[in-house]
């Protein structure tokens, strides 16, 4: 069943690659000429109705010449082969002139019978006359029809002649032929133009972003061919710069990845190593502490300092590199988790500097049960303390408040604030805001450990007062 399945499927592709394919600037052609033809044909009713009019018109005007022919005799009466005479130049078959406080004139080869359709032009409107048209061309051979107007040579008369439509039927088939192998030229003529214009105003251009995009798929971190850009000011042009600037910032990012995966795939080979040496030379370090030299114990705590310094940046970068664990969601208490990282801020301070002034404030104003994971939360608020006390701050305080579905975390220090050209990436990795010693890794991961809960994380304010940093959570969890 399934080799079926896949016969069928190569068939259909390989009968769907011999098929002709149609381009964009095929279809704008085809559409172009189906719109100039439709305006023909709405153009062309109104027009046939015209053409038709004005060949009655011309029938009536020369039946009414015709008509007027009897004024040349005594009694107004001629014989029969000078009144057909005058009906075969007037091309009609009967004619009759009414005109006030006149005897009636009239000229019949064949008399209007009661059954004759009828049509008066001065009453017909413009439907009227494009109705008429179109059924006089549905019709065949011979057909009879009495027509009444007014004639340009005597404004007051009326004027009714009998005519048969066959001749006219022919000239107005001759006319809509004409006017179809027109329109077809107009319409043919007009979208080579537009075909032309568009493909290479816009498919031309369209293709080769095209290629671009395909290449760049392909490639997404090869160096590239890039095509010199197009000096175009229109829509074209601004998505032809934008697309080369997507590049070459996707191009970055994507080296820069890469170059991370390298140090990530080398730190994790080092990183056991790096560790054991580092915990070897902190235990000689607390030897050099008890030595008798007073020389040697004074530089002790600055070893030990940088030995834990070495350890930690180890350890920032290995947490970056590694893939974020999905957070396993309880419901604990926030505030309880807020005295706990300051407990271990002020730990590690003392540890640095006994005499270092570390002041932690919950300002959470009681219980808050949250429901998210603790030890990845007690991540993000040591590192977002460590680094306001690293930075200068002598005191930082938590607070929270609700916002719609999410809950709002504000870690508000009174350090001397982020320098203006480091705010714009401080969430990028390897920013360290000019601070020394410093991996430049904690707010990085702050930000993936906060976007794993569904929240996000923003530099809310800063200056000389002081920063605030804040973090949002979903009030229900994920």
């Amino acid at each position: 069943m399934a080799a079926d399945i896949t016969v069928r499927a190569r068939a259909a592709r390989s009968t769907k690659s011999l098929l002709p394919s149609f381009g964009l600037s095929w279809r704008i052609m085809g559409l172009v000429v189906a719109a100039m033809m439709t305006a023909e044909v709405l153009l062309f009713l109104p027009s046939i109705a015209r053409f038709r009019m004005v060949y009655l018109e011309q029938l009536i005007e020369s039946g009414t010449l015709a008509a007027l022919a009897l004024d040349a005799t005594p009694d107004n009466m001629v014989t029969e082969e000078v009144k057909r005479t005058l009906l075969n130049n007037a091309r009609v078959d009967a004619v009759v002139l009414v005109e006030p406080n006149k005897p009636k004139r009239a000229l019949l080869n064949i008399p209007p019978r009661p059954d004759m359709p009828s049509f008066n032009l001065m009453e017909r409107g413009a439907l009227g006359l494009i109705w008429d048209a179109l059924a006089a061309m549905t019709r065949d051979g011979a057909y009879y029809i009495r027509v009444g107007g007014e004639s340009m040579r005597l404004p007051h008369a009326m004027v009714w002649i009998v005519v048969d439509e066959l001749p006219m039927r022919i000239a107005m088939y001759g006319y809509a032929g004409r006017m179809l192998v027109l329109s077809l030229i107009v319409a043919l003529f007009t979208a080579s133009l537009l075909y032309l214009a568009l493909r290479w105003l816009v498919i031309r251009p369209l293709q080769d972003l095209s290629e671009d995009m395909t290449a760049f798929r392909r490639a997404p971190e090869g160096p590239g061919n890039e095509r010199p850009p197009t000096g175009r000011d229109d829509e074209i042009g601004v998505v032809d710069r934008e697309f080369r600037n997507l590049q070459r910032e996707l191009r970055a990012s994507l080296r820069q990845k890469s170059r991370l995966a390298e140090v990530g795939a080398a730190s994790n080979k080092i990183n056991h190593d790096l560790r054991n040496m580092l915990s070897t030379a902190r235990l000689l370090s607390d030897r050099l502490a008890r030595s008798d030299d007073e020389r040697t114990r004074k530089l002790a705590p600055t070893i030990l300092n940088t030995i834990d310094r070495a350890t930690r940046l180890a350890s920032e970068a290995i947490e970056y590199v590694r893939d974020q664990p999905s957070p396993r969601l309880a419901e604990f208490d926030l505030a309880d988790l807020v005295d706990e990282v300051g407990v271990a801020l002020q730990e590690q301070g003392e540890e640095s500097d006994p005499n270092l002034l570390r002041n932690w404030t919950n300002a959470l104003g009681g219980e808050r049960r949250v429901r998210a994971d603790r030890d990845l939360l007690y991540r993000v608020l040591v590192n977002l303390g460590r680094n306001a006390f690293d930075a200068g701050a002598t005191t930082v305080s938590v607070s929270t408040r609700p916002r719609g579905p999410y809950l709002l975390v504000d870690v508000a220090d009174n350090g001397c604030g982020v320098p203006p050209d480091v705010a714009a990436q401080l969430f990028r990795p390897f920013t360290t805001g000019g601070r020394a010693g410093g991996a430049g890794l904690g707010l990085a991961i702050a930000r993936d450990l906060v976007r794993a809960h569904g929240g996000e994380i923003v530099l809310a304010e800063s200056g000389p007062a002081g920063t605030t940093f804040q973090f949002s959570l979903p009030a229900n969890g994920l």
